[in-house]
C-alpha cells in the first residue's frame, strides 16, 4: 500500500514538473477511434481539458497547463497499466502526437 502511494507522488510530482515547463497551448479537435482488429488509433491533437472529466493518457501525451493556478492529479492504475488524468483547477491541455 505504502508502494502505491508512493508511485503516485512520483507520478504526481513528475507531472507538475512537466506542466511548469509548459507553455499555453490551444483547443483543437483529432480524434480517437478503434480500428477493426481492436487496436486504438490516435491522430496528432489538442484537447482542451474540462475540469473534473477523467482523460485516459498515453505515452507521448503532454499535458500542458494554461494558467499559473492549474492543477492537474494522474493516477496510474498498477494492476492494468492504465494512466488517466483529471484536471482540478485552472486550464491546460493534452498534447498528442
Amino acid at each position: 500500500m505504502k508502494n502505491r502511494k508512493l508511485y503516485r507522488t512520483l507520478l504526481a510530482s513528475v507531472a507538475m514538473a512537466s506542466l511548469l515547463t509548459g507553455c499555453g497551448g490551444g483547443g483543437g479537435g483529432g480524434s480517437e477511434f478503434s480500428s477493426a482488429d481492436g487496436n486504438v488509433n490516435i491522430e496528432a491533437s489538442s484537447t482542451q481539458m474540462t475540469i473534473g472529466r477523467a482523460y485516459t493518457v498515453h505515452e507521448g501525451d503532454t499535458i500542458v497547463k494554461n494558467a499559473e493556478s492549474t492543477v492537474v492529479v494522474i493516477e496510474t492504475d498498477l494492476e492494468t497499466g492504465e494512466t488517466v488524468a483529471v484536471l482540478q483547477s485552472g486550464s491546460a491541455t493534452i498534447e498528442r502526437e
